[in-house]
Protein backbone atom coordinates (compact mmCIF):
# COMPACT_ATOMS: atom_id res chain seq x y z
CA UNK A 1 0.00 0.00 0.00
CA UNK A 2 2.71 2.38 0.92
CA UNK A 3 4.38 1.63 -2.47
CA UNK A 4 1.01 2.22 -4.67
CA UNK A 5 0.89 5.62 -2.47
CA UNK A 6 4.58 6.80 -3.56
CA UNK A 7 3.57 5.88 -6.97
CA UNK A 8 0.96 8.28 -7.21
CA UNK A 9 3.04 10.88 -5.65
CA UNK A 10 5.77 10.48 -8.15
CA UNK A 11 2.57 10.58 -11.09
CA UNK A 12 1.26 13.28 -9.88
CA UNK A 13 4.85 14.58 -10.23
CA UNK A 14 5.40 13.26 -13.21
CA UNK A 15 2.32 14.80 -15.01
CA UNK A 16 3.06 18.54 -13.73
CA UNK A 17 6.94 18.43 -15.69
CA UNK A 18 4.91 16.59 -18.89
CA UNK A 19 2.07 19.16 -19.10
CA UNK A 20 4.04 22.33 -18.44
CA UNK A 21 7.45 22.68 -18.52
CA UNK A 22 8.02 20.20 -21.91
CA UNK A 23 4.88 21.10 -23.46
CA UNK A 24 2.59 23.87 -22.47
CA UNK A 25 5.80 26.28 -21.97
CA UNK A 26 7.56 25.76 -24.71
CA UNK A 27 4.42 26.41 -26.81
CA UNK A 28 3.11 29.52 -25.03
CA UNK A 29 7.12 31.12 -25.47
CA UNK A 30 7.29 30.42 -29.38
CA UNK A 31 3.72 31.91 -29.77
CA UNK A 32 4.73 34.74 -27.47
CA UNK A 33 7.53 35.68 -29.91
CA UNK A 34 5.20 35.72 -33.18
CA UNK A 35 3.86 39.31 -34.42
CA UNK A 36 0.27 38.38 -34.18
CA UNK A 37 0.10 37.37 -30.38
CA UNK A 38 2.62 40.28 -30.04
CA UNK A 39 -0.47 42.75 -31.09
CA UNK A 40 -3.52 41.32 -29.85
CA UNK A 41 -1.81 41.36 -26.39
CA UNK A 42 -1.44 45.03 -26.93
CA UNK A 43 -4.98 45.79 -27.89
CA UNK A 44 -6.37 43.69 -24.98
CA UNK A 45 -3.82 42.08 -22.59
CA UNK A 46 -6.81 40.89 -19.99
CA UNK A 47 -8.39 39.20 -22.80
CA UNK A 48 -5.23 37.47 -23.52
CA UNK A 49 -4.12 36.73 -19.92
CA UNK A 50 -7.06 34.81 -19.80
CA UNK A 51 -6.88 32.74 -22.44
CA UNK A 52 -3.46 31.75 -21.25
CA UNK A 53 -4.80 30.76 -17.92
CA UNK A 54 -7.35 28.66 -19.65
CA UNK A 55 -4.66 27.04 -21.50
CA UNK A 56 -3.47 26.50 -18.26
CA UNK A 57 -6.40 24.53 -17.21
CA UNK A 58 -6.93 22.88 -20.55
CA UNK A 59 -3.16 20.99 -20.18
CA UNK A 60 -2.68 20.27 -16.46
CA UNK A 61 -6.12 18.98 -16.01
CA UNK A 62 -6.17 17.07 -19.28
CA UNK A 63 -2.97 15.16 -18.26
CA UNK A 64 -4.38 14.66 -14.68
CA UNK A 65 -7.54 12.82 -16.79
CA UNK A 66 -4.72 11.13 -18.91
CA UNK A 67 -2.46 9.93 -15.91
CA UNK A 68 -5.77 8.32 -14.39
CA UNK A 69 -7.10 6.70 -17.37
CA UNK A 70 -3.90 5.34 -18.40
CA UNK A 71 -2.29 4.85 -15.50
CA UNK A 72 -4.13 4.76 -12.07
CA UNK A 73 -7.05 1.67 -12.45
CA UNK A 74 -9.31 0.69 -11.82
CA UNK A 75 -11.59 4.10 -11.61
CA UNK A 76 -12.84 3.33 -8.21
CA UNK A 77 -10.58 4.26 -5.58
CA UNK A 78 -9.79 5.60 -2.08
CA UNK A 79 -9.73 9.30 -1.63
CA UNK A 80 -6.34 9.19 -0.48
CA UNK A 81 -5.63 8.56 -4.35
CA UNK A 82 -6.06 12.15 -5.38
CA UNK A 83 -4.83 13.96 -2.61
CA UNK A 84 -1.53 12.02 -3.08
CA UNK A 85 -1.17 12.59 -7.04
CA UNK A 86 -2.39 16.31 -6.36
CA UNK A 87 0.09 16.67 -3.66
CA UNK A 88 2.79 15.38 -6.16
CA UNK A 89 1.41 17.95 -8.82
CA UNK A 90 1.55 20.69 -6.98
CA UNK A 91 5.02 20.14 -5.33
CA UNK A 92 6.88 19.72 -8.90
CA UNK A 93 4.86 23.12 -9.05
CA UNK A 94 6.90 24.41 -6.58
CA UNK A 95 10.06 22.84 -7.61
CA UNK A 96 10.21 23.88 -10.85
CA UNK A 97 9.29 27.75 -10.48
CA UNK A 98 10.15 28.43 -6.77
CA UNK A 99 12.88 26.05 -5.38
CA UNK A 100 15.20 28.00 -9.13
CA UNK A 101 14.99 31.19 -7.55
CA UNK A 102 14.64 30.79 -3.47
CA UNK A 103 18.10 32.25 -2.88
CA UNK A 104 17.70 35.62 -4.59
CA UNK A 105 14.59 36.29 -2.42
CA UNK A 106 14.60 38.30 0.38
CA UNK A 107 12.49 37.16 4.00
CA UNK A 108 9.79 39.16 2.82
CA UNK A 109 9.45 37.96 -0.36
CA UNK A 110 10.13 33.97 0.23
CA UNK A 111 7.62 34.66 3.24
CA UNK A 112 5.15 35.55 0.47
CA UNK A 113 6.14 33.09 -2.27
CA UNK A 114 5.58 30.54 0.31
CA UNK A 115 1.85 31.36 1.26
CA UNK A 116 1.08 31.70 -2.61
CA UNK A 117 2.82 28.49 -3.24
CA UNK A 118 1.05 26.86 -0.28
CA UNK A 119 -2.12 27.96 -1.67
CA UNK A 120 -1.55 26.67 -5.33
CA UNK A 121 -0.51 22.93 -3.57
CA UNK A 122 -3.93 22.90 -2.39
CA UNK A 123 -5.72 24.06 -5.23
CA UNK A 124 -3.62 21.30 -6.68
CA UNK A 125 -5.15 18.82 -4.78
CA UNK A 126 -8.58 19.56 -4.39
CA UNK A 127 -8.57 19.85 -8.50
CA UNK A 128 -7.50 16.72 -8.85
CA UNK A 129 -10.60 15.54 -6.53
CA UNK A 130 -12.75 17.27 -9.13
CA UNK A 131 -11.23 15.19 -12.23
CA UNK A 132 -10.92 12.04 -10.00
CA UNK A 133 -15.00 12.52 -9.20
CA UNK A 134 -15.82 12.06 -12.65
CA UNK A 135 -14.18 8.85 -12.29
CA UNK A 136 -16.24 7.99 -9.44
CA UNK A 137 -19.60 9.05 -10.44
CA UNK A 138 -18.92 7.43 -14.35
CA UNK A 139 -19.23 11.36 -15.50
CA UNK A 140 -15.22 11.63 -16.38
CA UNK A 141 -15.45 14.60 -19.59
CA UNK A 142 -18.23 16.16 -17.46
CA UNK A 143 -15.72 16.55 -14.48
CA UNK A 144 -12.63 17.35 -16.77
CA UNK A 145 -14.64 20.70 -18.35
CA UNK A 146 -15.53 21.65 -14.61
CA UNK A 147 -11.99 21.09 -13.55
CA UNK A 148 -10.40 22.86 -16.57
CA UNK A 149 -13.08 25.67 -16.39
CA UNK A 150 -12.00 25.89 -12.48
CA UNK A 151 -8.38 26.32 -12.91
CA UNK A 152 -8.76 28.85 -16.04
CA UNK A 153 -11.16 30.79 -14.08
CA UNK A 154 -8.29 30.59 -11.28
CA UNK A 155 -5.59 31.24 -13.41
CA UNK A 156 -7.37 34.03 -14.88
CA UNK A 157 -7.66 36.03 -11.47
CA UNK A 158 -3.94 37.04 -12.24
CA UNK A 159 -4.72 39.33 -15.31
CA UNK A 160 -8.24 40.30 -13.97
CA UNK A 161 -7.25 41.59 -10.60
CA UNK A 162 -3.87 43.17 -12.13
CA UNK A 163 -6.04 45.29 -14.07
CA UNK A 164 -7.59 46.82 -11.43
CA UNK A 165 -4.90 46.59 -8.50
CA UNK A 166 -1.15 46.23 -8.23
CA UNK A 167 -1.82 44.27 -4.76
CA UNK A 168 -0.39 40.75 -4.37
CA UNK A 169 -2.54 40.56 -1.33
CA UNK A 170 -6.07 40.58 -3.07
CA UNK A 171 -5.12 38.10 -5.65
CA UNK A 172 -4.20 36.08 -2.52
CA UNK A 173 -7.20 37.09 -0.78
CA UNK A 174 -9.59 35.86 -3.85
CA UNK A 175 -7.27 32.65 -4.05
CA UNK A 176 -7.77 32.15 -0.52
CA UNK A 177 -11.41 32.12 -0.89
CA UNK A 178 -11.16 29.78 -3.34
CA UNK A 179 -9.37 27.36 -2.12
CA UNK A 180 -11.52 27.26 1.30
CA UNK A 181 -14.52 26.46 -1.28
CA UNK A 182 -12.71 23.19 -2.67
CA UNK A 183 -11.42 22.11 0.45
CA UNK A 184 -15.43 22.40 1.56
CA UNK A 185 -16.21 20.65 -1.81
CA UNK A 186 -13.70 17.90 -1.72
CA UNK A 187 -14.51 17.04 2.22
CA UNK A 188 -18.20 16.46 0.47
CA UNK A 189 -16.63 14.17 -2.20
CA UNK A 190 -15.41 11.61 0.17
CA UNK A 191 -18.50 9.81 -0.07
CA UNK A 192 -17.73 9.02 -4.09
CA UNK A 193 -14.63 7.27 -2.86
CA UNK A 194 -14.14 3.26 -1.37
CA UNK A 195 -12.97 3.43 1.94
CA UNK A 196 -8.97 3.35 2.70
CA UNK A 197 -7.80 -0.37 3.41
CA UNK A 198 -5.59 -0.25 6.53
Amino acid sequence: MRREKILYFFLGFLCFLISQPLLRLPLLQKLQQTTDFTLAYMMNPVLIGVLIALSAGIFEETFRFLFKLFFMKPNKCAISQPIIFGLGHGISEVCVFLLPVVTTLSISQLSIALIERTLAVTFHVTVTIVVWNGFQRNKKIVYLLLAILLHGMVDALIPIISSVTTSVFVYYGAFFVVDIIMVIYAFHSRKYYLKEEN
